[in-house]
């Protein structure tokens, strides 16, 4: 078993919940293109940002090209309006149940190592794990603003680990945590592993559908989570 291990969580459905996100999202969408948008008309779990944005658009049949500029423009938006939104008391973030004494825990094991493949905009990554008390555990990663593709940001992942530490990683010796069958399919299209916990949209009875290399319910047994993840090294 290698001595280095580099575990990629996703953020929505596997480490936080967002109540009311459809808010300041939609906020966001209205004040950076001009044209409503409501993200409960799609299916957002597993997307990047922008691939839920072009989504929207589709499904409400607005045919908008959409310039890097906007882009820019969409992510301070929505970091505002996020912001906004909290502050107010209009949604809320927090940690799933045990996340936080799972992340803690991992920290405390050598070799190690916590990041993120997440669909989030970089911006909004950070603002989720700010409040939900997760970000001194993991600012390492990948985001939406990296790729359109989810399944090109586990190779940017591993790439920019090895960037930051001088050190090489085979993505075998990667794990994938997440909550949808769309964070497998990203891990093995990177020829990584992939532990999927039924937090999210999909139960986990549904997700070992998909024959993950792991599952788990939630990450409330923190013993458990750290054994489970332990055998896919």
């Amino acid at each position: 078993m290698s001595s280095t291990r580099l575990i990629l969580f996703d953020i929505d459905g596997t480490l936080t919940r967002s109540h009311n996100g459809f808010i300041p999202f939609n906020e966001a969408i209205l004040e950076t293109f001009g044209i409503p948008g409501d993200i409960r008309t799609v299916i957002p779990d597993g997307n990047t940002d922008p691939l839920i944005v072009e989504e929207i658009f589709a499904a409400a049949h607005h045919e908008t090209a959409i310039t890097e500029e906007k882009w820019r423009s969409f992510a301070i938006n929505l970091q505002q309006s996020y912001s906004r939104a909290i502050r107010e008391g209009r949604m809320k973030i927090g940690p799933l149940p045990g996340v936080l004494e799972l992340v803690r825990e991992l920290a405390t094991i050598g070799g190690f190592h916590q990041g993120l493949v997440t669909g989030n905009l970089e911006v909004m990554a950070q603002l989720k794990l700010e409040a939900a008390g997760l970000a001194p555990y993991l600012n390492m990663g990948t985001y939406g603003s990296d790729a359109r593709d989810r399944n090109d940001l586990p190779e940017i992942a591993r790439e920019r680990w090895e960037k930051k530490t001088g050190s090489s990683i085979n993505p075998g010796n990667c794990v994938i945590v997440g909550d949808t069958p769309k964070d497998l399919e990203a891990a093995r299209k990177n020829r990584m592993k992939c532990l999927l916990v039924g937090t999210g949209r999909y139960p986990v009875e549904e997700l070992e559908y998909f024959e993950p290399d792991a599952c788990l319910s939630d990450f409330t047994s923190t013993q458990a989570s750290v054994e489970t993840l332990l055998k896919l090294f």
